[in-house]
């Protein structure tokens, strides 16, 4: 386990248990330094924050270790370091979560099965288990990055044209069994690198929206409008403070996940021809809170297909080499193994088709 904060590493060694795991302190930041801690190992998992996920990735490069990492964004600069990764002989699998990363798989998958795909769509949420104010919403990361999500605008493709959609708009509600029942769905920024990876194979539409209990979009809307979202300081007496701040301070304890627990709840359509027949296979993956383990539905999602990956490469399961995004990777011949390995962690992925 390599971080930059002895005490995170010592709470992560503690949760563990396993004598087995060995602790390095490291600035992750500094390259050098993180290809030193890397060296000698067969593939490594980065599990940082986005700004520092760039600086694994060249760390990874360096010691010429294989990486899979969560994070997804900015998917035009990983692909860039294909071939410095090919000639290291190493594999980077970015984004490699639940979404940016089973959502991708799904689609790819998709795609592969059609002879032609009309649309794509993904329509994932972390939601709890029971609803409580003021947004009916508990958190299961980071606050701020829950509101980034929702406040930065979504890159979909409509009509065959990658084009920006406000976040929270194209609002629907989607029919979900109980005891979840009716989500709303909206607009997020969260197809990651299917854009470039799709390009040309998706003629009318593709877009990811983020699942909530129906009435979040018009109480997250309502604090936008207010200014309590603002990132520009305002005076208050003789003190500066940006509203976005203090309303993250002021909720983070309000919505701290519950004893109750999360429900990860995602659907993927893709629809299209086969035979020149209309075909649409849809992708279901419903997850709950494990009370044994205290594993989040979200951690659960998000760290088991990045383990799964890792397994596959140390296993010499997975020999390609260079920047491959997990619908490139996994859609195809690797698709059952992969899905397979999900379901020995009770992580579900369900397939079905219909005309």
């Amino acid at each position: 386990l390599i971080d930059g904060s002895e005490k995170q590493l010592e709470a992560a060694a503690a949760l563990t248990g396993a004598e087995r795991v060995q602790l390095k302190k490291v600035n992750v930041s500094e390259i050098p330094a993180t290809a030193k801690a890397l060296e000698n190992h067969q593939v490594a998992i980065s599990a940082l924050p986005h700004s520092m996920s760039l600086p694994a990735i060249k760390a990874a490069l360096e010691a010429k270790v294989s990486l899979v990492d969560l994070v997804g964004e900015a998917p035009d600069e990983r692909a860039a370091l294909h071939e410095a990764a090919t000639e290291a002989g190493i594999l980077i699998i970015p984004g490699c979560g639940v979404a940016p990363g089973i959502s991708n798989i799904c689609v790819g998958r998709g795609v592969q099965l059609l002879d032609e795909t009309h649309n794509a769509l993904i329509y994932v949420g972390g939601i709890p288990k029971e609803k409580t104010p003021p947004l009916n919403y508990q958190t299961v990361y980071l606050l701020e990055s829950v509101f980034h999500l929702c406040l930065r605008p979504a890159v979909v493709i409509q009509a065959g044209k990658q084009v920006s959609a406000e976040a929270l708009s194209g609002l629907e509600t989607v029919e979900f069994p109980e005891p979840i029942g009716p989500l709303e769905a909206f607009y997020t920024d969260g197809v990651g690198s299917l854009p470039l990876t799709m390009a040309g194979k998706i003629k009318n539409n593709l877009f990811e929206k983020t699942l909530r209990y129906v009435g979040y979009a018009e109480r997250f809307n309502f604090l936008k409008q207010c200014g309590l979202l603002d990132k520009k300081p305002v005076k208050v007496d003789d003190n500066y403070v940006a509203p976005f701040d203090f309303l993250a301070r002021l909720l983070t304890p309000r919505l701290k996940l519950g004893p109750q627990g999360d429900i990860l709840v995602m659907r993927v359509v893709v629809e299209g021809l086969k035979a020149g027949r209309r075909q649409q296979h849809l992708f279901e993956l419903i997850d709950y809170f494990d009370p044994q383990t205290r594993y989040t539905a979200m951690a659960r999602t998000t760290g088991f297909p990045a383990s799964s990956a890792a397994r596959m490469i140390a296993q010499n399961q997975l020999t390609e080499k260079g920047v491959r995004f997990p619908e490139q990777l996994f859609a195809g011949k690797h698709y059952e193994g992969f899905i397979s390995e999900l379901l020995t962690k009770g992580v579900a992925v369900t397939h079905k088709l219909s005309d």
